[in-house]
């Protein structure tokens, strides 16, 4: 009985996840910025603006990942509190995943704008 109960609060979770997920993903999928070439032969593009254009875009999917790594262990953490001994241990791995993730999404700013000086 606790069983199907803690079962069907996961499936609840799981469900508000994804449509968390599904509302960011349309919401920061709406793009006001286009970067484009209007010439191919001779144009304006050096390794400056470039990097302005992969620091922009990268800022955006650092935010964006940010944030729905800190949904995920939100859901992660409930998941893992409710659950019992065997899904406790996958989730503590899951969040260890996660917060490896962030750390990453936290140094990629770093490593662009090294690999950016470098060439420049």
């Amino acid at each position: 009985m606790l069983k199907k109960k803690i079962n069907k609060l996961c499936d609840k979770t799981n469900l508000i996840f994804i449509s968390i997920f599904t509302f960011l993903t349309g919401m920061f999928g709406m793009v006001n910025n286009v970067y484009a070439v209007e010439k191919i032969e001779g144009g304006n593009i050096t390794i400056e603006s470039l990097g302005t254009i992969i620091k922009n875009l990268a800022t955006k999917v650092q935010v964006f990942g940010i944030v729905v790594a800190f949904i995920a262990l939100v859901v992660f953490t409930i998941q893992f509190i409710i659950g019992d001994d065997e899904t406790k241990q996958r989730k503590k791995k899951t969040i260890l995943y996660t917060l490896m993730g962030v750390a990453l999404l936290i140094l990629v700013p770093s490593i662009i704008n090294f690999v950016i000086d470098t060439l420049g």
